[in-house]
């Protein structure tokens, strides 16, 4: 068995920024689940969710991974905060189970889709960065996603540097748009 331990808070930042996420009807079974990939050398976890169309990479801290394991879980979970809680894969009967202040579940795995989400991610040379405040980004979007009807119509988003506002152009002429903020490079 195949184990480590997690602070709730950091697994559930982890399945917040990637729910959304996870296919709900794939074809690919694990596409319906959050994979995660414990690294016992780094002391880390890296939760991945892709449906086909979108990916979300999250990574937190693990502590007690004496070895390099994949399990996968379901987008719905919410642990009690600011508590630890150990999550167990048992290869024999593929089934992964989390146990927290008392409480135990688990899931069978699914059959897992070969998918390197390393290769997915663009290698060409990133030619500028712009940063913006994620909530009046979420907005914008928002805003844009019910000027356009939903799917009926695609949101363009224009950008023309990374100290301009960034526009959410809808059905042509309507316009949303966000100011960038200034961050330091690291």
């Amino acid at each position: 068995m195949k184990s480590a331990k997690i602070f709730t808070n950091d697994f559930n930042r982890l399945i917040e920024a990637t729910k959304n996420f996870a296919s709900s009807n794939s074809t690919k079974p694990s596409f319906n689940f959050i994979k995660l990939e414990f690294n016992a050398e780094q002391n880390k976890v890296t939760a991945i969710a892709v449906d086909g169309f979108r990916m979300s990479v999250e990574n937190a801290i693990i502590s007690d991974c004496e070895e390099d394991f994949v399990c996968y879980v379901k987008p719905n979970i919410k642990m009690p905060s600011g508590c630890f809680a150990t999550i167990n894969l048992n290869e024999e009967t593929k089934e992964a189970v989390i146990k927290c202040n008392g409480f135990s579940f688990g899931y069978d795995q699914p059959i897992e889709t070969e998918f390197d989400w390393r290769s997915a991610i663009p290698k060409t040379e990133v030619k500028y960065k712009i940063g913006f405040n994620g909530n009046y980004l979420l907005q914008a979007l928002q805003a844009a996603k019910a000027s356009c009807g939903g799917f009926r119509k695609p949101v363009v988003l224009e950008f023309r540097s990374n100290l301009e506002p960034i526009i959410l152009r809808t059905n042509n002429e309507d316009i949303k748009m966000v100011l960038p903020v200034r961050f330091k490079e690291d």
